[in-house]
C-alpha cells in the first residue's frame, strides 16, 4: 500500500453515496498521469478533512472501480488534497490516444465570420484587408445574404436593418438549435472525449450591466429571452443576441447525462476586447481596454462592465442546480485577452494582467473553487513583448503554489497555422515543410515544434496546464494548407501525445464547421474524425456583391 495525493476535478464527495466522473489521478511527481473517463462509487459513514495536514482524520469504506492503469480514492468532503491509502498502481503503458480529451464548440454561440464562408472561405480568422468579412450565411434561417459579414455584431446589426428585432432573434435561436444537436453529443461521448468547451460572448449575461442602462439591458428575462441588444460602444453599429439561460441550462443538463463535462469560456466582451472576427465588433478597433461606455451611466469603464460580467457569470453558475453545476468544470473568464496587441497602443501588458487578476479574485471568492471548478487563465503571446519572462512571472505573484495545484489552470493556445518557415506546412512554398513530403520528415517538424511548446509550458508552469485551442491546421491559408488525410492524421496524434505526456489538458479547435468547407481538413474534428455529414445541413450561398480572393499573399 502507498500513500498519494489525490485530487477529484469533477466536484466534491459528499456523505452517503455519490457517482463521480471524469476525476484526474495523482497529481505527483511520481505518477504524473490524467485519467480517462472514469467512475468512483464511494460509500462514507463519516469523515472529515483537515485542510492544512492533508489527512483524513476519519476512515471511510468505499468501493474502487479500476480502469486504464489507474486506481482512484478519496475521503474528503471539500476539494483540500487529502492522503488516502491506495493500492499501487501497476506500471502504466497508456496507448496513444486517438482525440484529445477536449474540444471546442467554436461557430455556435459566439460567432466568427469564416465559420460561414461558404465556398469562397479561404482565410483562417480574416485579416484587417479583408474588412467586408467573409461570412455568407447564418442557416438554417438566412441561408443568403445581400452582403458578406466580419463580425457578430455586424451581423445582428445588418439583420434587424432588414428583418426587424424579432426575425432577427429567430434566425440565431434556430441556428443555435441546429449547429449543435444530441447527435453531436452521442458522438463526441462515443469518441471517449470528455469535455467540450463553449465559447460564449458577453450577451448571456448582458443583464449584468442593468445598472448601467436599465432601459438596454434590465427589460428582457435573461432566463428566457432572446432579444437584441446593442454594443456598450459601438451602439449605432454593434448588437448581439442574448442567450436564454433556461436554455443554455438544458445543455448542460444533456451534457451531464452522457457524462460530459462543460468549460464556459466568455470568449468576447463589449467593445472588442481582442483583435479579430471572433470579437463581436470588428472590423471596428477594440476599445475594451481604453473606452467607456456610450449608453446609459458613461462613467463607467469597459473593463468595468467587463468585472459585472464576470460576477454574473460565477454567480449562475453557483446558481445551478446541483447535477448541472457539477458539470460545469470550469470558467474561461476571457478569452486571449488583447490578442495582437503588443507594440499597439490600445491595451497594455499592465492592463491585461491587472484585469485578469481582480477577475480571479471574484472567482476565489465565490463557492466554485471549494465545488472543484476550475478557472482557466487563458493569456496569449501576440499580448505581450516578451510572453516567457513576463507571464510566468506575474502567475506565481497572483496564485498561491496551492491554487495553481487545485483551480488555477494556466491556458495558453497552440496554432502552428502561423508557424511561417519554422512549422506551417502547405502546398506551396514559404512553409517548413510540403504536405506530400515523406511522412516522417513531416513528423520530425511536426514533433520539434510541438515539443518547442510544451517544454516551455512545463518549464514555466508546473501545476495544472492547458491548451484550449489547437488544430489541424498547417496554414492559415486554408486552400494550400495540408488535406492529406495520412498528415492531418498524424499531426492529431503527434500533438495530443504531447499535451498528454507534458500533461497539458487538450481541447480541440473546433467541433464541426460544414458552412465553411474550405476549413474543414485542418479545423473541424467531426469532419476530421468521418463523423460529419458528407452534405451540408442546409445551403450556404454566397452575396452576389462582393469577392474573395484565394490568392497566396507573399
Amino acid at each position: 500500500m502507498m500513500r498519494a495525493a489525490l485530487v477529484v476535478s469533477y466536484a466534491p464527495l459528499v456523505l452517503g453515496c455519490a457517482l463521480v466522473e471524469n476525476c484526474f489521478g495523482p497529481e505527483s511527481s511520481d505518477w504524473p498521469l490524467k485519467a480517462p473517463k472514469t467512475e468512483i462509487t464511494k460509500c462514507c459513514s463519516k469523515k472529515t478533512c483537515d485542510d492544512t495536514s492533508g489527512n483524513s482524520t476519519d476512515t471511510c469504506s468505499y468501493d474502487l472501480v479500476f480502469k486504464g492503469a489507474c486506481w482512484y480514492g478519496r475521503c474528503c468532503s471539500n476539494t483540500g488534497t487529502c492522503d488516502v491509502p491506495i493500492p499501487s498502481p501497476p506500471a502504466p503503458t497508456p496507448p496513444v490516444p486517438a482525440v484529445p480529451a477536449g474540444v471546442n464548440l467554436g461557430g455556435w454561440l459566439n460567432l466568427e465570420d469564416w465559420f460561414f464562408s461558404g465556398a469562397a472561405g479561404a482565410f483562417v480568422s480574416t485579416g484587417d484587408d479583408m474588412q467586408q468579412g467573409q461570412g455568407a450565411c447564418l442557416p438554417p434561417g438566412a441561408t443568403q445574404l445581400p452582403t458578406h459579414w466580419p463580425s457578430e455584431g455586424r451581423l445582428v446589426k445588418m439583420l434587424n436593418e432588414s428583418m426587424g428585432p424579432e426575425q432577427t432573434a429567430e434566425i440565431f435561436m434556430s441556428h443555435r438549435r441546429s449547429f449543435i444537436g444530441n447527435d453531436d453529443l452521442d458522438i463526441i461521448q462515443s469518441l471517449g472525449i470528455t469535455t467540450v468547451r463553449v465559447p460564449l460572448n458577453w450577451a448571456a449575461f448582458a443583464d449584468a450591466l442593468s445598472p448601467i442602462d436599465a432601459d438596454v439591458y434590465g427589460q428582457h428575462d435573461p432566463e428566457q429571452d432572446a432579444v437584441l441588444v446593442p454594443d456598450l460602444f459601438y451602439s449605432d453599429t454593434a448588437a448581439l443576441v442574448t442567450v436564454p439561460r433556461a436554455w443554455l441550462r438544458t445543455f448542460i443538463t444533456r451534457c451531464a447525462s452522457r457524462g460530459i463535462q462543460v468549460l464556459l469560456d466568455m470568449h468576447a466582451f463589449p467593445g472588442g476586447s481582442s483583435q479579430g472576427t471572433y470579437n463581436g465588433v470588428w472590423p471596428s478597433p477594440p476599445v475594451f481596454w481604453l473606452e467607456n461606455s456610450t449608453i446609459g451611466n458613461r462613467s463607467v469603464t469597459l473593463t468595468q462592465a467587463g468585472h459585472m460580467i464576470v460576477e454574473k457569470m460565477v454567480e449562475w453558475v453557483e446558481s445551478l442546480p446541483a447535477t448541472e453545476r457539477m458539470a460545469v468544470t470550469g470558467l474561461t473568464l476571457m478569452n486571449e485577452p488583447a490578442h495582437l496587441s503588443a507594440w499597439q497602443d490600445w491595451a497594455s501588458e499592465v492592463q491585461v494582467l491587472e484585469w485578469l487578476a481582480t477577475a480571479s479574485d471574484t472567482f476565489r471568492s465565490s463557492t466554485l473553487p471549494s465545488a472543484g471548478t476550475r478557472a482557466y487563465m487563458n493569456l496569449i503571446g501576440t499580448a505581450f513583448e516578451d510572453f516567457w519572462s513576463t507571464v510566468p512571472a506575474w502567475w506565481n505573484k497572483t496564485f498561491s503554489q496551492s491554487e495553481q495545484h487545485t483551480w488555477a489552470v494556466m491556458d495558453v493556445h497552440h496554432y502552428g497555422a502561423w508557424g511561417g518557415s519554422w512549422c506551417s506546412g502547405r502546398t506551396v512554398g514559404g512553409g517548413a515543410y510540403f504536405c506530400d513530403q515523406p511522412l516522417d520528415e513531416i513528423e520530425d517538424v511536426m514533433k520539434s515544434c510541438v515539443s518547442d511548446f510544451t517544454d516551455q509550458m512545463t518549464e514555466h508552469f508546473p501545476g495544472l496546464k492547458s491548451c484550449s485551442e489547437f488544430s489541424l491546421g498547417t496554414f492559415d491559408q486554408a486552400r494550400f494548407a495540408c488535406t492529406d488525410k495520412a498528415v492531418t492524421r498524424q499531426y492529431l496524434q503527434t500533438q495530443v501525445r504531447a499535451f498528454n505526456e507534458a500533461q497539458i489538458e487538450p481541447f480541440f479547435w473546433t467541433w464541426r464547421m460544414p458552412y465553411g468547407p474550405s476549413f474543414e481538413a485542418g479545423w473541424s474534428l467531426k469532419h476530421a474524425l468521418g463523423k460529419e455529414s458528407a452534405h451540408l445541413d442546409f445551403p450556404c450561398m454566397a452575396p452576389t456583391d462582393a469577392h474573395i480572393s484565394s490568392e497566396v499573399e507573399v
